[in-house]
């Protein structure tokens, strides 16, 4: 393997960890040049089941090439991106589309160990949380927010509680929604043999679920609505999110491609700040896509006037220290990642 292949696989592994949503790993990275790659989404690894969840796919891009830049930090390199996004319809139609060309330029500083270390630990934790976000990271996360335009705020402790049983609602009720269901049936991984098997989806031990009562509450939700029984099943929901974890939520521009691409920047960059400290991080994206959690939210938030493009409720999360959760897999990256 010549010196310019093994940088470029070196980038790609460390590339590999990135975040996305049910951790379907959509993104496809090809070499074009000595120098050069080009970056795909795969519409089928990517959400469907709701709506808005064609326009989130371009903050998954937006996530994917801000972490590539900082994988490319981390190892000594530099990554500029020049986004060719694709349109909402053609997410729907077509199976893979390009969205962005990336130049790196190899070895021009020295590797950030810190920086690497941080994007090897960041993970998504459903754990209890038994220390909330400090004041100075709290307003470092703002400021990173408020540098791309868009607002972050957190939540006071009533308004938290209320937030984390809302996204429990959401993720309930969800299963009453069949499209959505079918969708979350897919990417469940309800044991560890499906787990080793797959590299993907998410795994019922991340999910800090039984793996046998997740795909029983899967395949018989109408339970969820039974007296006593829905109840304790809301109850073992909820056991690990009763705790002292913050809740921030983003609100920003959200109407066309380009805005949601800049908002996956900015949450690849405040998830970044928030793991180099050693916090852990819990999206809810349940309450975007459920109509009633999100107009809910609004309410809980205060929001009288959302508006796509000014003010759209775009990233809720909750943060803090919890100690150190399961592991979700990847697909190896000459399986799926680097394309030939």
């Amino acid at each position: 393997m010549d010196a310019t292949q093994q940088n470029f696989t070196e980038l790609l592994e460390l590339a590999n960890h990135y975040p996305s949503p049910h951790n379907g790993q959509p993104i496809r990275a090809k070499r074009t040049g000595e120098s050069t790659l080009e970056l795909y989404f795969e519409t089928s690894r990517g959400l469907q089941a709701a709506e808005v969840s064609f326009l989130f796919s371009f903050v998954t891009m937006g996530v994917f090439a801000a972490h590539l830049a900082l994988c490319a930090q981390a190892l000594g390199h530099h990554c500029e991106m020049q986004p060719t996004l694709p349109t909402v319809e053609d997410l729907k139609h077509k199976p893979l589309l390009k969205f962005a060309s990336s130049t790196v330029s190899f070895n021009v500083a020295q590797p950030n160990m810190k920086l690497r270390e941080t994007l090897l630990s960041r993970q998504t934790s459903r754990k209890k949380y038994f220390e909330g976000i400090s004041e100075a990271l709290s307003n470092a996360t703002i400021a990173i927010a408020a540098k791309h335009k868009q607002q972050l705020v957190k939540m006071g402790s009533g308004a938290t509680k209320h937030a984390i049983w809302l996204n429990q609602r959401a993720v309930f009720d969800d299963m009453f929604d069949e499209a959505v269901r079918h969708e979350l049936d897919h990417w469940l991984r309800y044991s560890n043999a499906e787990k080793e098997q797959k590299h993907d989806g998410l795994s019922y031990d991340c999910m800090e679920l039984n793996g046998h009562l997740m795909k029983f509450m899967v395949r018989h939700y109408k339970l969820l609505r039974a007296p006593g029984i829905g109840q304790i099943l809301r109850e073992y929901y909820l056991r690990t999110m009763s705790d002292n974890s913050d809740v921030f939520y983003m609100l920003a521009p959200f109407s066309t491609e380009q805005q949601a691409y800049e908002v996956g920047i900015a949450v690849m960059q405040i998830w970044q700040a928030i793991a180099t400290e050693g916090y852990y991080l819990h999206p809810f994206g349940t309450i975007m896509s459920n109509d009633d959690a999100h107009r809910d939210f609004l309410k809980l938030a205060h929001i009288d006037h959302e508006d796509k493009t000014k003010n759209f409720m775009v990233f809720i999360y909750r943060a803090g220290k919890s100690i150190k959760p399961n592991a979700s897999l990847r697909i190896p990256v000459k399986e799926h990642l680097e394309m030939n």
